[in-house]
């Protein structure tokens, strides 16, 4: 089983609505291979929230370890924007806490019980964590003896802490489409049990694509 771990958001709205971003992108393309994915992420509980369920579900991406966030709206991202998806329903979101425009956000306690609540993961991959977020994610790679894969952004270096055998790869989160492709069928490929050689070495070759 393939872990994602990252933030989520709502583009568009309606029918067409879509989850949105990288780690979403990523959990997408590795689920497409035929590969068995849950993301670990925050949403805000709220109609928003309950279209990124949905949108994962028809991507037959697991969201068991989804936490939902009633005092904080879930981010949607509409003609490029962020804004809630519905300005009106949210406000009382926003009254309710002075954060409340922040959106749901990830703490290191949430994460360390999702990974352990899941069971038989081959592979784990962070998605834009911060410093907390990402020793929990460390820790389980360990206990767990997975294949860890840290997505940092775009120009950024290795994080420190990370096992020798963790694998660092740079994007920006605005390219969650081919990138995001390439890293969830990377993902999929060590879940399937190939070689990591042969595996990185199919990204590159993706990429140079």
């Amino acid at each position: 089983m393939i872990v994602v771990i990252g933030s989520l958001r709502l583009r568009g709205s309606g029918p067409d609505a879509d989850s949105t971003g990288l780690a979403a992108e990523i959990a997408t393309a590795a689920a497409s291979e035929g590969a068995r994915v849950e993301l670990i992420a925050k949403l805000g509980d709220d109609p928003a929230g309950d279209a990124v369920l949905l949108s994962l579900a028809r991507h037959d991406v697991g969201h068991v370890a989804l936490l939902r966030d009633p005092a904080r709206p879930t981010t949607t991202v509409i003609a490029a924007i962020d804004e809630p998806i519905d300005a009106d329903a949210d406000e009382a979101h926003r009254a309710e806490s002075d954060d409340a425009t922040d959106p749901p956000t990830l703490e290191a306690a949430d994460v360390g019980l999702a990974l352990r609540y899941l069971p038989e993961i081959a592979v784990i991959v962070s998605v834009h964590l911060g410093s907390d977020v990402l020793s929990e994610a460390i820790a389980a790679a360990g206990w767990a003896e997975t294949s860890l894969v840290v997505v940092v952004p775009a120009g950024d270096g290795p994080p420190d802490g990370l096992p020798e055998r963790a694998v660092t790869l740079s994007a920006a989160d605005d390219d969650e489409s081919a990138v995001g492709r390439a890293i969830g069928r990377y993902a999929a490929a060590l879940d399937r049990g190939q070689p990591a050689d042969a595996a990185y070495e199919a990204l590159l070759a993706a990429g140079r694509g």
